[in-house]
């Protein structure tokens, strides 16, 4: 929705043009007031936004189309902060005063300015969009309709992607394993492509406040003892990449000759061995709801961990309970994965700043690391003005929470989209499946 965007001198006033003539599905014409209460909900409501909004003063209608957001200090990754999915635009015609968010009852009939609009939601079948014929873009979108489907398992969309009553499905909707196998489907195209803005991180978080977890040499051997090549080959298929500590290789600034812990289970041993460990029990909980790869993951994560004198054992549970641990703080390890969203102020930070490190959030610094070192550079990183000093910073960074190995990392994950062939311009830009689909044709 922006045309143009300027920052100051002092890099305290960030501005931002907006597109003017764009209306509303419902028809109300699309203005500042609504990009200010966009960042007024999800300042709050947002964990992505956790570092970025804390450095935002106050964001004010400059003008009918002009935001001015006045900063407490430089902010360089604003733009990736206000990009996909950090802040989607919302009507202040519905969303602002006082109205709540959460409970609004637009909820169940949204509106917004893109290229399709709600025709039809049949809960727990499907989402039936329809062609925006006042589209601010001219003669687009190319579809007439576009049919989002919920199918509960992973092997009902495998089978519904086969016999070809949908047309597009990613990888992460599926069992891994079936990825190739659906690949090689008559009129099936295959891409990797479309993940680059997210950069999907697997790692394992550790709760640093309790022992045996708050001494370095334990979170290290804990590190040490993951094989990543068997991780990326056998848990995920082959769909994934050994990581090198917090940062992905598609995020800006990554650092390849950061320490990745190399597969060492002699060194994991040894330093196991060192640490105050007593041989106590160990609860590991799987996100088992992400798919079976999780699950093999845990059970690998058990054995490795025991044959290097660990004693792991599984604490499974609903998705529900799973978040509440985290939330609470009430856990040992934990899998997850995020989204690092191409910038580390946005991806990274958040998850290793101390200031982040509060109860009450199942994504932002689970861990409760901290440390006066990594918030010594990862603060003066995200505030850098100049590319090449933000990438010594970052460097820096990345060496020292490497070495302090406050998580587990696993692997970068890779999410290939499978598609039939007659679906042209699906996968446009960095962003995939989460694009908006205006570029889209289908070839009969």
């Amino acid at each position: 929705m922006a045309k143009d965007w300027s920052v100051s001198e002092d890099h305290r006033t960030f501005t931002v043009l907006l597109k003017e003539g764009v209306r509303w599905h419902d028809g109300e014409a699309f203005d500042a007031e609504d990009v200010v209460t966009s960042f007024s909900v999800f300042a709050k409501e947002n964990p992505n936004l956790a570092v970025v909004a804390a450095q935002v003063d106050s964001v004010e209608a400059s003008g009918p189309h002009e935001v001015t957001f006045n900063l407490k200090g430089p902010v360089p990754a604003l733009p990736y902060g206000l990009a996909l999915g950090n802040m989607a635009i919302i009507p202040d015609h519905i969303y602002g005063g006082d109205a709540s968010f959460r409970e609004n009852p637009m909820n169940d009939t949204p509106i917004g300015t893109g290229p399709f609009k709600l025709a039809e939601w049949e809960k727990g079948n499907f989402i039936k969009l329809q062609r925006n014929e006042d589209y601010h873009v001219d003669g687009q979108p190319y579809l007439d309709n576009l049919f989002f489907v919920i199918i509960p398992d992973s092997q009902g969309r495998a089978v519904a992607f086969e016999q070809g009553s949908i047309d597009v499905v990613s990888a992460s909707n599926l069992e891994l394993f079936d990825v190739e196998r659906l690949s090689k489907t008559d009129n099936a195209e295959i891409t990797k492509a479309g993940w680059e803005f997210f950069s999907p991180h697997a790692f394992m978080w550790i709760n640093n406040d309790k022992p045996p977890f708050n001494e370095k040499g334990f979170r290290q051997a804990l590190n040490y003892a993951m094989d990543k090549e068997f991780i990326r080959d056998v848990v995920f298929s082959g769909h994934a990449k050994p990581p090198k500590g917090p940062i992905g290789s598609r995020t800006r600034f990554f650092d390849g000759a950061t320490e990745g812990y190399a597969y060492d289970p002699e060194k994991a041993k040894e330093l196991v061995e060192a640490s105050s460990y007593d041989g106590r029990e160990l609860k590991l909980a799987p996100a088992s709801f992400l798919g079976s790869s999780w699950s093999r993951m845990a059970e690998y994560q058990v054995q490795a961990y025991r044959d290097v004198g660990i004693n792991v054992t599984l604490d499974s549970m609903d998705v529900g309970s799973y978040l509440k641990k985290l939330s609470d703080r009430d856990y040992d390890m934990g899998q997850m994965y995020l989204y690092q969203r191409a910038d580390p102020a946005i991806g990274i930070s958040r998850n290793f700043l101390s200031t982040t490190a509060n109860p009450g959030s199942p994504w932002n610094n689970v861990a409760m690391y901290k440390d006066a070192e990594t918030d010594k550079l990862l603060n003066a990183a995200d505030a850098a003005t100049e590319e090449a000093n933000r990438s010594d910073l970052y460097k820096q960074a990345q060496v020292r929470i490497a070495e302090e190995a406050p998580v587990v990392w696993l692997a970068e994950l890779d999410f290939p989209t499978l598609y039939k062939r007659k679906v042209k311009d699906l996968i446009t830009d960095a962003s995939g499946l989460s694009s908006n689909f205006a570029n889209v044709w289908i070839e009969e």
